[in-house]
């Protein structure tokens, strides 16, 4: 193995370790994202029980409004029956009555129907609440999470940042931009080694991905000290005293 592939395998190592980091990271990152998504839902769900209890709650007001009018009327009624001069304004006035006492007991039918379902509306909106206490609790418990493992693992970070900055100093540019772009696909694992397939026949594969490589690539890589990637996975590959002696 050439300077050049030397020095990326050294670096490979460094990322992989920062990889490993930043993977616990992304991780300890995504369960605050997902707190964030649950509390959001939460919120979203509760301000439409409030839209549905401010109306049930309206619907509740009016029907009750309408039982206090229509007893007003019955009472009022009643007044004029106790005045009634003839027997056929005595049997018009009581079928007001009876008419208002029917339409009254429906509207008190209804009115409770709507205050069961604002009953309904209520408890789940208490148990909205209960849910957003648990959710926040493990919001915060995902953050402190987050915020402590940054803490611990800073100096380490910080150490592997200076290494890998040190490392990629015997690096060309170019070929540690091309690294880093693979390391970020592959998670820190920008390099593959080749591997031989058969002792006696000349079949190689990347030992990233398992593909076949082709002996043009194979011999590339013993005669020029060149960065060679993968036509499959696109890692960057390089030869191990096995795969070399071909």
């Amino acid at each position: 193995m050439g300077d050049l592939l030397d020095a990326l395998h050294r670096l490979q190592t460094i990322e992989l370790a920062l990889s490993k980091l930043r993977q616990q990271q992304d991780r300890k990152t995504r369960q605050i994202r997902t707190a964030e998504r649950q509390l959001a839902k939460l919120d979203d769900q509760t301000a439409d029980l409030h839209r549905q209890q401010i109306a049930r709650q309206a619907e509740v007001d009016h029907l009750d409004l309408d039982v206090k009018s229509r007893e007003a009327s019955i009472l009022k009624h009643r007044e004029e029956l106790l005045k009634a001069r003839t027997n056929k304004d005595y049997a018009a006035i009581l079928t007001a009555i009876n008419t208002e006492k029917a339409d009254s007991a429906k509207v008190e039918k209804l009115a409770l129907e709507k205050m069961a379902e604002l009953e309904r509306v209520q408890t789940e909106v208490a148990a909205l609440a209960d849910q957003r206490s648990k959710a926040e609790e493990r919001y915060e418990k995902a953050s402190r999470a987050l915020e402590e493992y940054m803490n611990e693992t800073a100096d380490e970070r910080g150490k592997l940042e200076g290494q890998r900055d040190g490392a990629s100093e015997a690096v060309p540019p170019s070929a540690y931009s091309t690294f880093i772009r693979v390391a970020e696909k592959h998670e820190g694992e920008a390099m593959a080694e080749v591997v031989r397939l058969h002792p006696k026949r000349e079949e190689f594969a990347c030992g990233g991905c398992n593909m076949t490589l082709t002996l043009e690539r194979v011999y590339a890589l013993k005669s020029r000290d060149e960065i060679q990637l993968c036509g499959a996975c696109g890692r960057i590959l390089y030869p191990t005293a096995e795969s070399s002696s071909v």
